[in-house]
């Protein structure tokens, strides 16, 4: 469980992840030791993850895609989200209610790049029953961790 201490270093790392421990330690006035333990306990649990973002929109040769998609089967829903999160450029893979089973964050080549996605990539994985595509014209806030 996260406490307040631990609400307040996250929201610090989010606006400067490249920020020291001393620096975090004079922000939240904890010593730098208690930043670096807590960062290090964080990241042992699962619950933080520092890493470099990439703005989508910087690069021209590629585009975001996100994709709604529905499963034959919907009892191994968690089998086939952590199978698709592991295809080439997938960004991430959401289980979801409503119209489809999974809406996929999917980062491709601008030319034929989806079509090679879909085509080759997810009708490698049994099961789908279909799916529908979105280009992502603009986005807002939105990072990126494969480049």
């Amino acid at each position: 469980m996260l406490d307040a201490v631990d609400k307040k270093l996250i929201e610090v790392l989010n606006k400067d992840g490249r920020i020291n421990n001393n620096e975090i330690a004079r922000k939240l006035s904890i010593s730098e030791g208690t930043v670096r333990n807590r960062i290090k306990k964080l990241a042992d649990s699962g619950h933080l993850k520092v890493i470099g973002l990439l703005n989508p929109e910087s690069r021209a040769d590629k585009q975001m895609i996100l994709l709604g998609v529905k499963a034959c089967v919907t009892k191994d829903l968690m089998d086939k989200a952590k199978e698709i999160s592991m295809l080439n450029g997938v960004q991430s893979v959401c289980i979801t209610t409503g119209r489809y089973d999974f809406i996929i964050e999917v980062w491709v080549d601008v030319e034929f790049g989806l079509v090679k996605f879909l085509s080759e990539s997810l009708a490698s994985v049994e099961g789908i029953a279909s799916s529908e595509s979105f280009l992502v014209i603009k986005s807002y806030n939105k990072w990126i961790s494969k480049v």
